[in-house]
């Protein structure tokens, strides 16, 4: 007897602020790997998944429960979403039972993203509703079966992209909402001019102008608006919830309501007043763009 070599290959720092950032805006990250389940539970541990806090050492706390692949094999296919959806670590995992727990997570009605290096995991990642390939240690199979392909093979990119990706969205949600009542309050001030027999307040010139100039230009800062602090703090979003939500819906009427009223009256005043129209279709174009500007606030 000569002695023991010991081996560890740790996980990156930056990976352990990813799980728990991913953790905290309510993804749930989940190991499979056809490593020993020790070994399995072990880098969990150190990495915080499955709720543990992270750690160096695992010897303080019991580590994450494992689901082995000859466990799994006895688990019939109705049960199986159950011990999926509750389980964190999966070790000795076949290509064919990491399928089968995507598939599971899937019927539960979960947005499931895979990520995988080899030809086994090939199958699971053409499965997953995002599946991601590593773009150095991973195989053309991977790569050609996956969505996404990661530069640099690094799950702290997955947890940026989320981030961006949630900017985005709310970035692009933000604009639609502000550019639906504008367009709404143009539309309420010609169509109620048309049904009372008014005179036009404003012409489809001005609102072409408006349209292409004014809202063009207002709207550009929403789109690049900076992130929101707490952006991953946040809940997931339902993916069937629509993206028009009835508050969302209601606010539109107001805007358009009140862009609309506001228009059409002083458009009116002007004409009493003894103006021209086209120094009340100014005044009327004004208040519009006037309108816009304070909403876009």
């Amino acid at each position: 007897f000569l002695g023991v070599q010991g081996m560890l290959d740790p996980p990156r720092p930056e990976a352990i602020d990813a799980v728990a950032a991913c953790q905290r805006a309510g993804v749930r990250v989940k190991m499979i790997t056809g490593d020993h389940a020790l070994t399995a539970a072990t880098i969990a541990g150190m990495i915080g998944i499955d709720g543990a806090a992270p750690r160096k050492e695992v010897s303080d706390s019991s580590p994450p429960r494992v689901l082995t692949g000859a466990e799994m094999a006895a688990i019939a296919d109705e049960d199986l979403p159950a011990h999926a959806e509750t389980t964190a670590v999966f070790a000795r995992m076949t290509p064919e039972q990491k399928l089968r727990l995507v598939k599971g997570l899937q019927s539960r009605g979960h947005i499931v993203a895979m990520t995988g290096d080899g030809v086994n995991d090939a199958p699971a990642l053409r499965q997953a509703d995002i599946g991601v390939a590593m773009g150095i240690a991973g195989t053309e199979v991977a790569k050609d079966a996956a969505d996404m392909v990661l530069a640099d093979d690094n799950f702290a990119t997955i947890e940026a992209a989320v981030e961006e990706g949630r900017n985005v969205f709310s970035n692009l949600t933000k604009f639609i909402v502000w550019t639906l009542p504008t367009n709404g309050g143009e539309a309420f001030v010609i169509l109620a001019a048309i049904m009372l027999g008014w005179p036009l307040p404003i012409l489809p010139i001005h609102a072409l102008y408006i349209n292409m100039i004014t809202a063009i230009l207002l709207g550009m800062p929403l789109i690049f608006e900076a992130r929101e602090p707490g952006v991953m703090a946040r809940p997931p979003r339902d993916p069937n919830r629509p993206l028009l939500t009835f508050e969302l819906f209601m606010r539109t009427g107001l805007v358009s309501l009140l862009l609309c009223t506001g228009a059409m009256s002083l458009f009116h005043w002007e004409l009493n007043r003894g103006m021209s129209e086209a120094t009340a279709r100014t005044a009327a174009v004004s208040v519009i763009i006037v309108g816009e500007i304070f909403y876009l606030f």
